[in-house]
């Protein structure tokens, strides 16, 4: 059910008024009309070009699969339950292993799983068939070592090879003569305590959803009786130009990457700043005022920081709401994609196939594997990355520019549902995780009608992401 139109609230223009003090720009059909090579930028920046580094040439030998440091972490996590499950229900967690025994996306992944299934169950018969899955490329020392830990155990030296490579798997394995690693209590005492966590956390999760589902059907009702307007008037602004910030955005970002993976790799760190630099300067060149270009993205205080900040964090109830819908979508499309998949194999957690095969789900974002090989300086910086920088740049050129410029030509489920698929899209967790990235984009949108003020969906943005990094920092 679309979202009617709100009616206009008194409160900070869209657009700069003369009796304020401040000249407004003229608004010529030139700003509204954006320029022809829009659309092709951010159509530039939306092309696979992932498809490109898949496959191999007909008569070459295939290379060792490419080792995802993100596989490992999440490996990591379900590694921690399976163990703290292990004390609780042997039977299950012997399940739950012979489960993970099937994936194995890469040479690290086999090597983990082994160290996995001789700390649990040193007897396990499925470790000679792991054993035998490592590739022709796979790395000597790794598997010399990941060999030695269920033959005879591997003294210091051996364990730090393998930390090298697989982090805190190398914890897993065991000491000369297969005795228990020196860790071996802490390991099992900390998996109950991440397990437990975990359990909190989606029960967290599930209440929070429960009461942002109620306020979003309270204030979308009082919306319907006339009761309450959102602040978010659409139609203003000089919509041409935004979505011309926006295509540049995108598109300076995607050729800095590009020049950056395959011509001079600091290009693409130079890139990033410039994408966010020459946009924000683009208004100006277009013969748009800064007040007019701020007002029309809603880079204003609203009705005053101290509310907009919190009506971000109580709205963040209304995103996850909106979200829960798109994850369930996700896990559908997921599971009759696996149906469908040769052999019929289901999805296994972290996006890999049964037996091994093409992967089917959504994959891990790159910040995982960061949060689990990075000392704490590199988790610092991620966690200013992804809680400070893609919250603020994010919520301007997508739910501040596009949302806008699309709100001028749609009602806003249109508007929401287009912006928030292209912000999902440009997103790494691949396909299968479009819809449940774009419903929080969704929710970002309702966010920004209710409020006009980009505020409040940064600040529900930082708190999405923050949470997230934060508990994988602990957890990894």
């Amino acid at each position: 059910m679309d979202l009617p139109d709100p009616i206009p609230l008194p409160g900070p223009p869209a657009l700069p008024v003369a009796d304020e003090g401040i000249v407004a720009s003229p608004r010529p059909d030139a700003v509204r009309k954006a320029a022809w090579w829009s659309w092709p930028l951010i159509a530039l920046a939306l092309f696979p070009f992932s498809w490109f580094d898949q496959g191999t040439a007909p008569g070459v030998e295939s290379p060792a699969p490419a080792h995802n440091p993100s596989d490992l972490a999440i490996l990591k996590m379900q590694g921690q339950v399976v163990i703290a499950t292990f004390r609780l229900n042997p039977l299950a967690a012997k399940e739950a292993l012979e489960d993970l025994s099937r994936v194995a996306v890469d040479d690290h992944s086999v090597a983990a799983l082994v160290l996995l299934e001789c700390f649990v169950q040193l007897d396990s018969p499925r470790i000679d068939s792991l054993l035998q899955r490592f590739s022709k490329g796979v790395p000597d020392d790794l598997a010399a070592a990941t060999e030695s830990a269920v033959s005879g155990g591997v003294d210091e030296t051996m364990r730090e090879d393998l930390r090298d490579h697989l982090g805190w798997f190398a914890d897993l394995a065991r000491g000369p003569g297969l005795v228990a690693p020196p860790q071996d209590e802490a390991i099992r005492v900390r998996s109950l305590v991440v397990m437990g966590a975990m359990g909190l956390v989606f029960t967290g999760g599930m209440i929070g959803i429960l009461v942002g589902g109620v306020l979003l059907f309270l204030h979308l009702r009082r919306l319907r009786e006339g009761k309450t307007v959102n602040a978010f008037v659409p139609g203003r602004g000089p919509a041409g130009v935004l979505l011309e910030c926006f295509a540049l955005y995108l598109g300076i970002m995607t050729v800095g990457a590009l020049v950056g993976a395959y011509l001079y790799e600091p290009f693409g760190i130079i890139s990033y700043v410039a994408a966010v630099v020459i946009p924000l300067l683009w208004p100006r060149v277009r013969g748009v005022s800064m007040a007019d270009f701020n007002a029309a993205i809603g880079l204003h205080r609203g009705k005053g920081w101290g509310k907009e900040i919190a009506a971000g964090a109580v709205g963040y109830l209304g995103v996850i709401a909106i979200a829960s819908v798109g994850i369930s979508l996700m896990l559908l499309l997921t599971y009759l994609a696996g149906l469908f998949q040769e052999g019929g194999s289901s999805l296994l957690p972290g996006g890999a196939a049964a037996g091994g095969g093409e992967a089917v789900g959504p994959e891990a974002h790159p910040v995982v594997g960061w949060m689990y090989y990075g000392d704490f300086w590199t988790k610092l910086a991620t966690l200013g990355l992804a809680a400070g920088f893609a919250p603020v740049f994010e919520e301007i050129f997508f739910r501040g520019a596009l949302h806008r410029y699309f709100r001028g030509r749609f009602r806003f489920l249109a508007s929401a549902l287009l912006t928030g698929v292209i912000f999902a899209a440009l997103h790494p967790q691949g396909f299968f995780a479009i819809p449940a990235l774009a419903s929080v984009g969704i929710g970002f949108s309702l966010l920004r009608e209710w409020r006009d003020s980009l505020v409040a969906p940064m600040v529900a943005h930082a708190i999405n992401n923050g949470a997230l990094v934060l508990m994988l920092w602990w957890i990894l």
